[in-house]
């Protein structure tokens, strides 16, 4: 003889039967959750092996814009095991945007931007919840095959690198740091002060685009001060005349080319080609 269920057991059978009514008529995790108040694990647990229908399209109803098309571009890339590495997920974003022709830079500009990118990847992570599966958006640099491997080889040559720098700051510090003799509170905040600008001064000089300020024009002012500390006010280098000169006959308006791969042109400006 079946012993009867009780009310509680009956009340947690109906709803194992709507979630699981929900999850087949096509409702999300989020939706089934709502409904019946259960947790997201208590969800996925009682509808795990129910079909989802998937939700018919037709091609007219479909929303044709840049964000839905790179959406559903993007989301088969990025729930691969590699994921999608970030210059796949901005050469998506820019076929399908487009880019406009800055006629005073002389470069193309994207018409995307770190929202447009943030906003995709919001909605794939959230697909992929719904869905219940993973998503990876990984970074150009890293070795999807070794990850542990390629990230400790950075992190150690990263290292050993700042341990350089300091070694060159401080042997500059040693031959020409500001009022080495002053002991004064006020000398030992100067040192201080010096101790970073080298610092700072030394990456600018060493890697490309660590400062908004181009190299060149870095370098020509640094000039211009050692001319004035040597009592050489009016002695400019080559390089100042020519960078000068360059402005001066720079157009105002740079018409945009034809006949060429924009595309092309705009990956190497970007740094995805080299």
């Amino acid at each position: 003889m079946t012993a009867s269920t009780t009310p509680k057991e009956n009340e947690t059978n109906t709803i194992k039967e709507t979630a699981i009514q929900l999850r087949m008529s096509g409702a999300t995790y989020i939706e089934i959750r709502e409904a019946t108040g259960l947790t997201e694990r208590q969800v996925k647990d009682i509808v795990r092996g129910t079909p989802k229908p998937k939700r018919s399209r037709s091609v007219n109803s479909r929303v044709d814009l840049p964000f839905a098309k790179s959406f559903e571009r993007v989301f088969p890339l990025a729930i691969r095991p590699q994921g999608i590495r970030d210059y796949e997920l901005k050469i998506i974003l820019h076929e399908e945007y487009g880019t406009t022709w800055d006629t005073s830079t002389g470069c193309y500009r994207s018409k995307f931007d770190s929202d447009t990118i943030a906003r995709v990847k919001a909605k794939v992570r959230k697909r992929a919840l719904d869905e219940d599966c993973n998503v990876i958006f990984a970074m150009d640099w890293i070795d999807e095959n070794n990850p542990r491997s390629s990230s400790e080889f950075l992190v150690n040559a990263a290292t050993d690198l700042l341990s350089r720098i300091d070694e060159y700051v401080h042997e500059y510090m040693a031959s020409h740091g500001t009022r080495q003799t002053d002991k004064s509170e006020a000398s030992e905040l100067a040192r201080k002060k010096q101790h970073y600008a080298v610092q700072q001064h030394l990456l600018k000089l060493a890697i490309t685009g660590y400062g908004k300020e181009p190299v060149e024009k870095l370098l020509n002012r640094t000039a211009d001060l050692i001319g004035m500390l040597e009592g050489n006010p009016d002695l400019c280098p080559a390089e100042c005349s020519g960078s000068d000169q360059e402005k001066v006959n720079k157009p105002e308006y740079i018409p945009e080319p034809y006949g060429i791969g924009h595309f092309l042109d705009y990956a190497v400006q970007q740094g995805w080609i080299i």
